[in-house]
């Protein structure tokens, strides 16, 4: 894995500290991916829960085999909140918990699929982005809403899609994933492309609407926040 002198998440004392960050992020992250889909063995997701009390995030990271999707690897960190919610500044919300998550794993994974954006940001630089230019690793972001820009609305089937433009720009592109559901808002992270980025997110969904790795790795974080639940109210 990277050597842990890179992957340390600065948190923030001030909000124009952290778009500071962010801009220094999006002025670093690399856009070409280092092999294309046909070199992928493993792609991994990465997402996470928090408790009730919205003191501890659980994050989890489930590493999935290509073709088939079958998991490979899990692991899962919890941790104290370390930053307060503001929407577009989750990177340091939870950001540490899943660089850590991913630095337990045995190996690291070809790809990283994140529960949240990459490039398709105010600042060019969501969490996706964040934790591939600290880890060194590709990332995509996948989200379930738009932060930045919009998209027009397009046809029902599975794979179509639509540019997410944003000051003149397209940042992401609108994915449906399964014919007739919602759409997932995919964008570039680090060491990526959208055109793969985009590929990659229809390689690993096929009867959900949420890819394969992302779903896992959420539910790990889930049952993990449930059993923190049940120690703490046990007698």
């Amino acid at each position: 894995m990277a050597d842990s002198s890179r992957t340390l998440l600065k948190i923030p004392s001030s909000l124009d500290e952290a778009r500071a960050i962010q801009e220094a992020v999006a002025r670093e992250v690399e856009a070409t991916p280092p092999v294309s889909m046909d070199g992928m063995r493993c792609i991994a997701g990465a997402d996470a829960s928090y408790s009730p009390d919205g003191r501890t995030v659980h994050a989890a990271v489930a590493v999935l085999g290509l073709p088939d999707l079958n998991v490979v690897e899990r692991c899962w960190v919890s941790r104290e909140v370390p930053f307060p919610y503001v929407p577009g500044f989750f990177a340091f919300r939870e950001g540490p918990a899943i660089i850590s998550a991913v630095g337990a794993l045995s190996r690291q994974p070809d790809l990283l699929l994140v529960d949240g954006h990459g490039r398709a940001h105010p600042r060019r630089a969501g969490i996706a982005s964040h934790v591939g230019f600290l880890l060194k690793i590709p990332t995509v972001g996948v989200a379930k809403q738009i932060l930045a820009g919009d998209a027009v609305e397009f046809g029902p089937a599975r794979g179509t899609t639509s540019p997410i433009w944003d000051r003149g720009e397209i940042v992401g592109m609108a994915v449906r994933t399964k014919a007739g559901s919602r759409p997932v808002y995919v964008s570039a992270g680090h060491a990526m492309d959208l055109e793969t980025a985009v590929e990659a997110v229809l390689a690993t969904t096929s009867t959900s609407r949420i890819p394969a790795p992302v779903r896992e790795a959420h539910r790990i974080s889930r049952e993990v926040r449930l059993s923190h639940i049940s120690f703490s109210i046990s007698p």
